[in-house]
């Protein structure tokens, strides 16, 4: 069954209309569904798609061949002997007739035949520009993908006609993988899932939240105790270090002398590793909102929820869950920490409800950078945080998100009232949003009452933000 999409779906259906040559470069993490995109898009259409193999570039040949040939029909010939020919002979029978041709897992391709790039710049140029092939080149190495094929450097720079990241779903998409259960639930899951539908594709509706994490992670045989090692040892020629960086980062090492301290590298290794895993989604830089990139206050921490979730409860404790203690790490060690996990999760949630309200004008001003942002109180002396921040340069929304089991109360919005002082310029009045679980006090609701400067989002509004 596929699901959403419908955005992406939209577009390359757009550019297919426009009934030209296309060079369509599609990227994003693995798992994330560009395949099940593509196939969808292909389904009612003209097509030869290709899964390039670890292999060498004779047997891509070879196998490319067989298929195109299958796909017209020829069974008296019996390959092509080079890629030019092989494009050649699609041109030739296509003519004017459309045809979608697909290159996934495309940096097999070309890494394994370095002339592959600029063989396809000199097609494009002189050859297939004038036709109606819609072209795909589709790859999961993310810093690939971006250097060698959309780079100023890369033979096809200027050739693409359009381009995609493709990226999990966010929390609303997720949601229709999740019919059946509750908000707090289906927030839970998110928590646990992110939103790669490979993942949220495994969650069976008739059982419990606990019964469907244990069946998906806390068994030797489950199909995601071991996915982000699976993950780096297909991404990744060191695997070990890049796991002992990711294993420091979910551990509380938050700067790169810290992760370096953990990890026994030097910093300025470690921040090579970062960048690979920053490139593949699952390492977040952050600096504190307004500040530089190159701020000393930058930190680190694991942005792919899974992985995140992975680092925090299966990785330490593989050794209960292959002892067939499964049973103890979810009743002991989950389900009474689970809330603290959320806490970070629904900061995102939020982030992203924000985003979609912004892009539906739902907001009382259109601000175009959002984040969150810590530093120092000069009357308190201590470290103050904002969850998040939202501005258009003049106006600014700060905000607080709580994933508690009671409401909000008064003292949460007069913190944040003195954490927008420390913030922002005497006498700049803020808009002040406090995003609750668990919903809001009746003196925080006369408080939002009195001040239209006040906004209060509970769950149900959240849920709702997708709707608006």
């Amino acid at each position: 069954m596929f699901y959403g999409r419908e955005k992406e779906l939209n577009e390359l259906e757009r550019l297919y209309r426009e009934n030209r040559f296309q060079l369509f470069v599609l990227y994003g993490r693995r798992r994330v569904g560009k395949t099940a995109l593509l196939k969808e898009f292909c389904r009612d259409k003209a097509s030869v798609f290709y899964s390039a193999e670890i292999s060498n570039d004779k047997l891509n040949l070879e196998k490319f061949s067989a298929q195109v040939l299958r796909h017209y029909g020829e069974t008296s010939l019996r390959g092509f002997s080079a890629w030019e020919n092989a494009l050649d002979f699609i041109q030739a029978r296509q003519k004017d007739s459309p045809l979608v041709l697909v290159f996934d897992e495309f940096p097999y391709l070309a890494e394994k035949n370095r002339a592959f790039l600029s063989m396809l710049q000199h097609m494009i140029d002189h050859r297939l520009q004038s036709g109606k092939i819609f072209l795909v080149l589709c790859g999961s190495y993310v810093g690939f993908m971006e250097k060698e094929v959309l780079g100023a450097r890369s033979p096809l720079f200027g050739r693409r006609t359009a381009q995609l990241r493709l990226k999990p779903f966010d929390y609303w998409e997720s949601r229709a993988f999740l019919a059946g259960f509750s908000p707090e639930e289906q927030c839970m899951f998110y928590g646990a899932l992110g939103g790669v539908p490979l993942y949220l594709g495994k969650v069976d509706a008739k059982k419990t939240f606990g019964d469907n994490l244990a069946d998906i992670f806390l068994r030797p045989t489950s199909s995601l105790y071991e996915e982000p090692i699976f993950l780096l040892r297909e991404e990744l020629q060191q695997p070990g270090v890049y796991n002992a960086v990711i294993e420091a980062v979910a551990g509380g090492a938050s700067k790169a002398n810290e992760i370096a301290g953990k990890t026994g590298e030097t910093a300025a290794k470690c921040l090579k590793y970062i960048q690979v895993l920053s490139e593949l989604g699952i390492i977040r830089k952050e600096t504190p909102y307004g500040e530089k990139e190159s701020s000393r206050k930058t930190v680190y921490s694991v942005a792919d929820l899974l992985f995140r979730f992975w680092y925090r409860y299966i990785a330490p404790h593989r050794t209960l869950i292959e002892s067939d203690a499964w049973q103890i790490v979810w009743e002991k060690i989950i389900a009474p920490d689970y809330s603290n996990h959320m806490g970070a999760v629904f900061e995102q949630i939020c982030q992203e409800y924000l985003l979609r309200q912004n892009s539906r004008g739902n907001l009382p001003f259109l601000f175009t950078s959002v984040g969150r942002w810590w530093g120092g109180n000069p009357k308190t002396k201590k470290q103050t945080e904002i969850d998040l921040v939202a501005s258009d340069g003049t106006e600014y929304l700060l905000g607080e998100c709580k994933w508690r089991n009671e409401k909000i109360k008064g003292q949460v919005l007069t913190e944040l009232r003195a954490k927008a002082e420390v913030f922002l310029p005497a006498g700049k009045k803020p808009w002040l949003a406090l995003f609750s679980k668990s919903g809001f006090a009746d003196a925080v609701r006369r408080a939002a009452k009195a001040d239209d400067h006040v906004l209060l989002f509970t769950l149900e509004d959240i849920m709702g933000g997708s709707d608006r």
